[in-house]
């Protein structure tokens, strides 16, 4: 998704106050208001089964028209943002993938809420739902690789580091499991 038409300058984006604030207050409500809810959509896009185009789900989050907004205005500023996150995640699955960890919202320094990541996840999948069903509902091939996620969605208390670990290695999986079929996909 890198947008390297405008030369190398870096685009301006909003720092994540901004972005939770423009997120909050768009008409009609976006399904994405946080930078966690942001990491665990994008998570699921970049992860998934097949390239989603961003004209498709960008929209969605920002309205239609800020792909088209000045670049100093706040709505292309949030576009800027979303692709910078996407790049961010995709980069980090693709070339550390040990070291990635998903973007929770933090409680302290030990624990997390992970309500906005793990449902904007699902969000993600929703996009190509029926190739999704084999990891989201377990399959004799996937087994049960999205386990650590589905773990988030029934905790009754704030996650940890340890969570926050085993759900990265089940990204790294089921990335690993659609990478086969994202790479026979044709444009």
């Amino acid at each position: 998704m890198t947008d390297k038409s405008q030369g190398t300058a870096a685009r301006p984006k909003l720092d994540d106050e901004a972005f939770e604030a423009f997120m909050r207050a768009r008409r009609p409500v976006s399904p994405i208001w946080t930078m966690s809810g942001l990491d665990g959509y994008l998570t699921a896009l970049i992860i998934g089964p097949k390239f989603i185009d961003p004209r498709e789900w960008v929209p969605e989050l920002t309205g239609s028209e800020a792909l088209d907004m000045p670049m100093e205005t706040t709505a292309h500023q949030a576009v800027q943002t979303i692709v910078a996150e996407y790049n961010r995640i995709s980069a980090s699955l693709a070339e550390k993938p040990e070291d990635h960890r998903p973007r929770f919202s933090r409680i302290d320094d030990r624990t997390f809420d992970t309500m906005d990541w793990h449902v904007s996840f699902l969000m993600g999948t929703g996009f190509s739902q029926k190739q999704w069903r084999p990891v989201i509902r377990g399959h004799a091939v996937t087994g049960d690789i999205i386990a650590p996620i589905r773990k988030l969605s029934e905790a009754t208390g704030p996650a940890t580091q340890s969570d926050a670990a085993a759900v990265a290695e089940a990204l790294v999986k089921i990335r690993s499991y659609f990478m086969r079929k994202r790479a026979k996909q044709k444009f």
